[in-house]
């Protein structure tokens, strides 16, 4: 081999260790927008509030890399959750007695109603029918609407008023002989672009609940209280309810019955499109006990889940057309065992109102407990069957509602060694 073939054979095998070898990292898939604000909306709806947060800023990111202006849908969403952030670790005990799943076609029907009345356009007085505002489809992506809400117009228990949402405003009447003679009553505090619905006047004839679809909300519609002035003639500004009132879904309705105790509270929270949850409660809310001192505790962890989203609450079609019951309508024969060989057969058998009260309390919350372990069994049968895709959700789910069971079979227990205190067991 010729010297000149030596000297460019050696120039070849050093050529490689002459200059640094560069590693080429593969690039990491990036995640479209479209589907980040998706994943941020999902998380949202599950009040997983830090993913939400987390994903909406990738989304933000990736708009500004793209130099697009900002919709203001997102700002929206971004204040809606930092607001029910804020709402989640402070929510009431709302006391669900029972709970039913109906179509908002047959809300109507099956609504239980109490101290007053809500109407449906044909229940109306024929003069009034007039003022009812046209129904409207309107939603968006996160909450859509299909079908037009049931009721128009809210007569209170005395017949003293009766309210319909006229555009974007109340309209007021009062009786006048056979007729209704429309109030003046200022409602400028109330209006907006948006249309009122379901209002309702609380026994007092001063406190209003309404629902209103507002950037001040959590999206969709939301519930707000406000208050009629000491002149009678104008409301102060409203006030948006905390949770579980409220929710990132759509919240039409809230009624609370003074002189009975109990109210309702109508969400399509967790339901399926076309349909909402009913939950009947029973106790003073506490947003109301609030005006007069009362204070919610800071919550955390499944506690503050199970008060905020009402998704330990179970729903039974047997339970559609339940209406509030009175302790003489309760079933008569019970078995509660006091204490050695005592036991109660009979509601006649408490010797205390307070030991019957906290009976009647518990059975309505082994109710709930005997719902919600059925659900959990359905879970976990949908979870072995389900595709790898969809068991990350149900997993959360199952998790929350075990940690939610197991919290009300120590209260269910609790409730009955009250009962057995207020005997006179010690």
């Amino acid at each position: 081999m010729s010297l000149r073939s030596l000297l460019l054979l050696s120039a070849l095998l050093l050529a490689p260790l002459s200059g640094e070898a560069k590693i080429v990292k593969p690039k990491a898939p990036t995640t479209p927008p479209e589907q980040l604000l998706h994943e941020a909306e999902r998380a949202y709806r599950a009040y997983q509030f830090d993913v939400a947060k987390t994903a909406l800023e990738k989304y933000i990111a990736a708009h500004q890399r793209r130099t697009q202006s900002l919709p203001d849908s997102i700002t929206m969403l971004q204040e809606q959750i930092a607001r029910a952030e804020r709402m989640y670790g402070a929510a009431d005990e709302l006391h669900v007695v029972d709970s039913t799943l109906v179509s908002i076609a047959r809300l109507g029907e099956l609504f239980p109603q109490g101290a007053g009345r809500f109407l449906a356009s044909s229940q109306l007085p024929e003069e009034l029918r007039g003022h009812i505002a046209p129904p409207t489809s309107q939603g968006d992506s996160l909450h859509p609407e299909a079908m037009p809400f049931p009721f128009v117009g809210f007569v209170d228990a005395l017949r003293r008023n009766c309210i319909i949402p006229e555009g974007h405003a109340l309209a007021w009447f009062a009786p006048a002989g056979r007729s209704w003679e429309r109030q003046n009553i200022a409602v400028k505090t109330l209006e907006a672009d948006e249309p009122l619905r379901a209002p309702f006047l609380l026994e007092d004839g001063m406190t209003l609940f309404f629902a209103r679809r507002l950037p001040s909300g959590l999206g969709g519609y939301d519930l707000y209280m406000t208050r009629l002035t000491e002149q009678g003639n104008s409301f102060f500004e409203s006030t948006l309810l905390g949770m579980p009132y409220n929710s990132p879904y759509n919240d039409y309705l809230l009624a609370y019955h003074e002189s009975e105790g109990w109210g309702i509270l109508v969400s399509d929270r967790f339901a399926p499109a076309g349909q909402v949850h009913l939950y009947r409660f029973t106790g003073r809310p506490a947003f109301l006990s609030a005006r007069e001192g009362g204070q919610t505790a800071e919550l955390s962890g499944a506690e503050a889940f199970r008060r905020a989203s009402l998704s330990g609450v179970l729903y039974s079609a047997k339970s559609e057309t339940s209406q509030p019951t009175t302790q003489r309508e309760t079933k008569e024969e019970l078995t509660f065992h006091l204490q050695g060989a005592v036991v109660y057969h009979r509601w006649a058998d408490f010797k205390t109102e307070e030991g019957r009260r906290t009976f009647a309390e518990a059975q309505a919350l082994r109710e709930v407990l005997d719902r919600e372990a059925a659900r959990l069994e359905q879970l976990r049968a949908q979870w072995r069957t389900s595709e790898v895709a969809t068991r990350s959700e149900l997993r959360s789910e199952i998790l929350h509602l075990e940690a939610i069971v197991h919290q009300k079979q120590q209260q269910y227990r609790d409730l009955l060694n009250a009962v057995r205190r207020h005997e006179g067991v010690r």
